[in-house]
């Protein structure tokens, strides 16, 4: 009948490392926008905390005056396109030097020109939203003045939160290569949210420290950018330390030591030869190679097995 036999699944030894870092929420992006034309603010049609929707019209400036001159850039290309045509035609037939030509072909292309800039100085009287997202500063009022270039509002992408946070240059393996990263929240039932590395700036800033950027993965529209987050960084270190198994498992044969292992597959004992390491002081003695982790070994009774024998596992 099968022997009983008492066993270890010997594992390798982690080390688990967990640091806390304090941080911010941000929005995926934050943009000024602007007219790239100037003139009398007719129509702002946003206010701060407003949600606003991609390619939304946010202002208009007064487009009279834009208006007139893209009349007058229009009339000009219409009667330099004719002028160049029928001179085109008179040279096809031989009948006018290039030059003469060339300089026609010249003031069509540039009254082209001014007409093409004319329809888009009067498109850019509009303003509309790049993305979706929410107003945050609205600086100007209506009817107020507005230079080119001239900020209208700031508004924020928030299809996508991170959290930042700055580490010491001492942490940056760890961080890299974490095996989770967690962030708690003051609002109740926002604990361990978890979250994906994004980046971690190449550059240390005047204090030493590397900014570490985090994405989180679930959204919610309770968590808002600005907020203060903690940041939970764990990191297992694998086989930190080598596996160990109790002195009293280990026998010697021709001089090698070895253990008996079990194969779970057919219940039978293999005698298997390991490379020692250090005894410790709780009467375990390392294993440096020879062994899987989380391989069966017998424990105690080595002495009275043999080769393939069969066996019954009392502590599975």
């Amino acid at each position: 009948s099968p022997r009983s036999v008492k066993v270890q699944h010997v594992a390798s030894a982690s080390k688990v490392e967990s640091y806390s870092f304090s941080g911010q929420i941000y929005e995926k992006n934050e943009i000024d926008l602007a007219f790239k034309v100037g003139g009398p603010l007719l129509k702002l049609l946003v206010d701060e905390g407003d949600y606003i929707e991609k390619g939304q019209l946010i202002a208009v400036v007064d487009p009279r005056d834009y208006q007139v001159r893209l009349e007058s850039a229009k009339a000009q290309y219409i009667q330099a396109k004719s002028e160049y045509e029928r001179y085109k035609e008179v040279y096809d037939r031989k009948k006018l030097p290039i030059n003469t030509l060339d300089k026609m072909q010249a003031s069509y292309l540039a009254a082209k020109s001014n007409y093409d800039a004319a329809k888009n100085a009067l498109d850019d009287t509009q303003l509309k939203a790049p993305f979706s997202g929410y107003i945050y500063k609205r600086p100007v009022s209506n009817f107020d003045n507005i230079a080119a270039n001239q900020t209208i509002v700031t508004a924020i992408d928030v299809s996508r939160l991170e959290v930042r946070f700055n580490i010491a240059g001492s942490l940056l393996k760890s961080v890299q290569h974490a095996d989770s990263i967690d962030c708690d929240f003051s609002i109740d039932g926002f604990h361990n949210v978890s979250a994906k590395l994004l980046s971690i700036n190449q550059k240390a800033s005047s204090t030493d420290q590397y900014e570490v950027r985090v994405q989180l993965q679930s959204q919610s529209p309770y968590l808002k950018p600005g907020m203060t987050a903690k940041i939970r960084v764990t990191d297992h270190l694998e086989s930190a330390q080598p596996m160990t198994v109790p002195v009293g498992a280990v026998f010697y044969k021709a001089n090698q030591p070895r253990v008996w292992t079990v194969d779970q597959r057919n219940m039978k004992v293999k005698s298997t030869p390991v490379k020692l390491g250090s005894l410790r002081e709780n009467g375990q003695i390392e294993v440096l190679n020879g062994i899987s982790d989380k391989e069966p070994v017998v424990i105690a009774g080595v002495h009275s097995l043999v080769e393939n024998q069969e066996v019954k596992i009392l502590n599975l």
